[in-house]
């Protein structure tokens, strides 16, 4: 039953834009960028994070040339697509020159993405790492 609510949940939310995919809590850390990041428009990963059963997961934004800012953000209301009703996590904005930053979220709820809104020959990936079994 669990499963069938889930599954109508995402169909009602959607799930980003075309050729995205949404992901859900794997063992291990995962990514939602599978090409980095590296263009100056505000860009959104291509993947959305499905956290329904993890008690937390951690975000983690990798910067390996120039600088970035990378926020996390969360969708509960559809559609959940490139329109959708995207808003920041609270604290989520990370300035990266070269470097790593993260951020966690306990007991997560609707769907997870992150959005790279600043970028200035920056490289960018974004990775997730689900707290549980």
């Amino acid at each position: 039953m669990r499963a069938l609510l889930a599954a109508a949940l995402v169909g009602v939310l959607g799930a980003g834009g075309a050729g995205a995919a949404t992901k859900a809590c794997n063992q291990g850390a995962q990514t939602l960028t599978p090409a980095p990041i590296t263009t100056a428009a505000p860009t959104p990963t291509p993947d959305v994070l499905q956290a329904r059963a993890a008690p937390a997961v951690a975000f983690q934004a990798v910067n390996t040339a120039g600088t970035a800012t990378v926020e996390i953000q969360i969708c509960c209301t559809g559609p959940c697509d490139a329109t959708g009703a995207w808003a920041q996590v609270e604290n989520s904005p990370m300035t990266l020159t070269v470097s790593t930053a993260a951020k966690a979220v306990a007991n997560p709820t609707c769907l997870y993405r992150g959005n790279v809104t600043a970028c200035t020959g920056c490289s960018v990936t974004v990775a997730y790492a689900c707290a549980g079994p």
